[in-house]
């Protein structure tokens, strides 16, 4: 049972981000609708989102999946802490 539970645990760890980050996009549109008017402010907006989300998959390469990775295989090991960290 203890292999289902480590199992779910960090399922609800990767799939939280994800879903964090959309119900984010979500709770935005309002303030989009309500602040920008013109549509090129709009394409604006999302000419930036595609920027950042560009830049998020350059700049951490899968680091993520590896720090956890990791940091369950040797538990305790500052070294992998140190190592993800620098390399982000």
């Amino acid at each position: 049972m203890s292999a289902l539970k480590k199992l779910l645990s960090q399922t609800a760890i990767y799939g939280l981000s994800h879903i964090l980050g959309r119900l984010v996009n979500y709770l935005l549109v309002p303030l989009h609708t309500r602040v920008f008017h013109d549509p090129a402010e709009y394409g604006t907006i999302t000419e930036m989102y595609s920027y950042v989300s560009f830049f998020i998959v350059v700049l951490t390469y899968g680091m993520e999946t590896t720090f956890f990775r990791f940091s369950q295989k040797f538990p305790g090991e500052r070294k992998v802490y140190s190592t993800a960290l620098i390399s982000l």
